[in-house]
């Protein structure tokens, strides 16, 4: 008989030891790791664009989308919106877009940015540009094919990197080498969003190592979000945020 916990019952044991000792923002002593957790990751208030795009969401599905169902989670993407609306990043790459809705959420916020999104599955990156390409407020240029050759040519076209968007499972075993490119190309406010930071053991164990690199100075682990910041003026420390 198997007397070891469910895999689900381990996932609520750890989020709700998440959510007693790391809500709130308790026990955080700099105004900036402390503005980010009250005013962005634990904000509830909804934002004008949140119905709009799960509405395309559910368009997608009933039109059968087959990269929809891979595509960011509602609670993920309305963070990934408050981000990018908080810090208004205006050169923007993401890695990995199977139908749009995260492109989406990407350049709500503004309309005079420039976002760069790579997908090498054609089809998904057919459907990320028909989504753009209908309901996007901002303009994005979807790349579809192979990262080695889409990557370099979005970093050249952005130059340096505002934010970075990785859907971190999206593409195993080739992760590392992706944001290892993507770390050449930032500057001190340049911000790294990561879905999918404990999708496998591969991105496990990536996380920890970005952690400890020297031009990580924060970071914020959200159990499967993982946000990287970069400023030298900032106190090196790794948070572990309730979400």
């Amino acid at each position: 008989m198997n007397l070891l916990p469910k895999k689900n019952t381990w996932r609520k044991t750890i989020l709700f030891y998440r959510f007693l000792r790391y809500r709130k923002g308790f026990g955080v002593h700099s105004p900036f790791a402390f503005a980010l957790i009250t005013r962005v990751i634990n904000e509830r208030w909804g934002f004008y664009c949140y119905d709009d795009i799960e509405l395309i969401r559910r368009q997608l599905v009933h039109k059968g989308s087959t990269g929809v169902r891979r595509e960011i989670k509602r609670s993920h993407g309305q963070l990934l919106f408050r981000v990018v609306n908080y810090f208004k990043p205006k050169r923007i790459l993401q890695i990995g877009s199977p139908a749009g809705i995260a492109t989406l959420y990407l350049t709500s916020y503004a309309f005079d940015i420039q976002c760069i999104a790579l997908e090498a599955d054609a089809e998904s990156a057919r459907e990320t540009a028909w989504c753009v390409r209908k309901y996007a407020h901002a303009p994005a240029e979807v790349l579809a094919g192979d990262y080695k050759e889409t990557l370099p040519q979005a970093l050249q076209k952005l130059g340096t990197l505002d934010f970075a968007f990785f859907h971190a499972a999206s593409r195993k075993g080739e992760n590392r080498a992706w944001v290892e490119e993507a770390l050449k190309h930032i500057h001190p406010d340049s911000v790294f969003f990561f879905e999918g930071i404990r999708a496998n053991a591969e991105m496990r164990q990536l996380w920890k190592e970005l952690c400890l690199r020297p031009e990580v100075i924060l970071s914020f682990d959200l159990y499967n979000i993982g946000l990287l910041f970069f400023n030298p003026r900032l106190h090196k420390q790794n948070y572990i945020v309730y979400f």
